[in-house]
């Protein structure tokens, strides 16, 4: 007797359809709220120096909620993080924690939201390839024309703005920034932390190095503030960037891939800079505006 396969039914191909289209709507979602929040740390720092808040009272706002609630992930995995060399904690907790905080603060008090949210997520791409090179050699260099337009870029803001007040500094630091930051990924990489772990270990040992500051230096800064400030700082720095960007982000790439995700953080820089016009009346010059396309131009470049 012939079997005749039974014919499968249009449904069931447009459910997976329906179901893969739910899932990447739920993954520009998430990656939108990163972005969102990306751009959100940026015009905080900035707000805070306009305001002659101290980079460490800011921090203490950024640390504070998430080294609480991740406390007792670092206490129930402590022989996962004691397994970790001592050269892993230090390049971890410097590339995207206190260090690194202090530094992209103390930059925002010398150039405005553009120029410091391009240069730093901007120029991690280049900084990555080039430290990777040192390890493995030019193999990691698989890319030069997205890193050349991308040096291109960092090489006409230095160019045309360094003799403008104290713009020189600031990119200095925003570029030290970076490249913590792009040190923190290589070894984040090598480490193969989970996202909650990495939470974790940044939140809390930050928190515990800003503790000998707080005994010194009373956050007086922060206890001058008006609630309505407070809440914002407290929602962008320690909801925002220390909670929800974490697992947002990694709940982009999980539906969308990492190519995708790590494309729209592209969009970080743009954002900013249109948060930062009627916030602090700051309009991009046209060398910034240069600088920032290629810029950003490279980096999706270097995704594709």
């Amino acid at each position: 007797m012939q079997i005749i396969p039974r014919p499968i039914p249009a449904t069931a191909g447009m459910s997976a359809s329906f179901g893969r289209e739910r899932r990447d709507t739920a993954g520009w979602i998430a990656l939108g709220i990163t972005v969102l929040i990306w751009a959100g740390f940026f015009v905080s720092l900035r707000a805070g120096a306009r305001a002659q808040l101290a980079p460490a009272e800011l921090a203490l706002v950024r640390f504070l909620p998430a080294g609480l609630v991740f406390a007792p992930v670092l206490w129930m995995r402590w022989r996962r993080f004691a397994a970790l060399p001592w050269s892993a904690w230090l390049s971890i907790v410097a590339g995207a924690g206190l260090p690194y905080f202090l530094i992209a603060g103390w930059g925002m008090k010398h150039a405005p939201v553009l120029d410091g949210s391009t240069l730093i997520p901007g120029t991690i791409p280049l900084f990555v390839a080039l430290l990777n090179a040192l390890r493995v050699g030019r193999a990691a260099l698989s890319k030069p024309a997205p890193l050349a337009m991308i040096a291109a870029g960092v090489a006409c803001l230095l160019a045309f703005n360094h003799g403008q007040g104290d713009l020189a500094q600031g990119y200095a630091l925003f570029l030290l920034g970076s490249l913590m930051w792009a040190n923190y990924t290589l070894v984040l990489r090598r480490a193969q932390l989970a996202p909650v772990e990495a939470a974790a270990l940044i939140s809390c040992v930050s928190l515990l190095l800003l503790a000998p500051w707080l005994l010194l230096h009373p956050p007086l800064g922060l206890l001058s503030m008006s609630g309505h400030d407070m809440l914002l700082h407290g929602a962008i720095q320690g909801l925002g960037v220390g909670l929800a960007s974490t697992l947002c982000y990694s709940y982009a790439i999980a539906r969308l891939g990492a190519q995708r995700a790590a494309t729209g953080g592209a969009l970080a820089p743009v954002l900013a800079a249109l948060m930062a016009m009627p916030l602090f009346a700051e309009f991009p010059g046209p060398v910034s505006v240069i600088g920032m396309v290629l810029i950003v131009a490279g980096v999706i470049w270097t995704q594709r």
